[in-house]
């Protein structure tokens, strides 16, 4: 009598999301004969048809809808207990996946990459920025580990925690002062001249819900994406912006933005952190997450005060 195998989990879970034999084999690295032998083998140990096959790709049967709702949550506590197994001696070593959205790789990436480097030497990094719904499917893929993303992407799927929860401010250049009441009431939004991420871009998606809920819309002349460079137009021209406060630390810092709040109820982004449940976590990779947050927080903590109005910022130390 046979045993089922965890290698034999392991592809018929990967199968059944990829849908087809040959995006699960090059997920897998694996060639497909070998795949479809060890699926072959599960469905007769089973006693169960776990696949319809067509031209169009592999169909789970009942069965096989049946069989991945039970096999998902053992699949993932096997290989938590093994992750944890192997790092009993404590020490935090390997390499580290990681994927984050485009406004989280300012200066809190470069203190957290800084404190890897001095401390733990053994770490190999590998980090990669990008849109929300890109780094997601990078985690389902396996080339991450996991991702800092807007929470307005989150799946079901990816298992996840929150890193942080940050104000969107009007953010202007130096040399431009807002006229009116402040804080600025979200209904002023329309009558201004904005420059905006672009609708495929999660933080205008988180704008537009807000402002969605309140029966308000905004359409700006100008749509950017990166948000690096709609902090460098700000500096010279009389547009405005709304951006996180992170993403401001830098320009007010050196005195080039102004940021102002918005009226309550205001606009709140939420950055997750998700993963896939069947990888779980290593130490370092937890680490990592655990030093983005403190350094992404310890840059919200210095635009903290409000002077006529205008949020100013103060030194405060990064996290080591």
């Amino acid at each position: 009598m046979t045993t089922v195998e965890l290698r034999q989990l392991k592809y018929f879970t990967c199968l059944y999301e990829e849908g087809s034999v040959t995006r699960a084999a090059q997920r897998l690295n694996i060639v497909q004969p070998a795949l479809s032998m060890q699926i072959a083998r599960l469905e007769e140990e089973l006693g169960q048809t776990l696949f319809e096959r067509s031209s169009k790709g592999m169909t789970p049967t009942e069965a096989g809808e049946q069989a991945y709702r039970l096999f998902m949550p053992v699949l993932g506590q096997i290989l938590e207990a093994r992750q944890t197994l192997i790092n009993r001696s404590g020490e935090i070593g390997g390499r580290v996946s990681a994927g984050l959205i485009a406004s989280a790789t300012n200066n809190a990436l470069a203190n957290t990459l800084a404190y890897f480097v001095e401390h733990h030497t053994e770490v190999e990094l590998c980090v990669t920025s990008g849109y929300s719904q890109e780094l997601i499917e990078k985690v389902l893929a396996g080339v991450l580990d996991f991702a800092v993303i807007n929470q307005s992407f989150q799946q079901d799927s990816l298992l996840g925690h929150d890193i942080l929860d940050e104000e969107l401010l009007l953010a202007t250049g130096a040399a431009n002062r807002l006229n009116g009441p402040l804080p600025l009431p979200l209904a002023s939004l329309p009558g201004l001249k904005l420059v905006l991420p672009s609708r495929r871009h999660g933080l205008r998606m988180v704008i537009d819900q807000r402002l969605a809920s309140l029966g308000l819309e905004v359409t700006p002349q100008l749509e950017v994406d990166d948000l690096a460079v709609i902090e460098d137009f700000l500096r010279r021209s009389d547009w405005v912006s709304l951006l996180p406060a992170t993403v401001l630390h830098r320009g007010l810092h050196e005195g080039a933005l102004r940021a102002y709040p918005l009226a309550a109820p205001g606009i709140t982004r939420r950055m997750v952190c998700v993963y896939d449940p069947r990888r779980p976590l290593t130490p370092a990779a937890m680490l990592f997450i655990e030093v983005i947050g403190k350094n992404m927080m310890a840059a919200l903590n210095t635009i903290h005060f409000y002077k006529e109005g205008q949020i100013e910022e103060s030194e405060h130390e990064r996290v080591d």
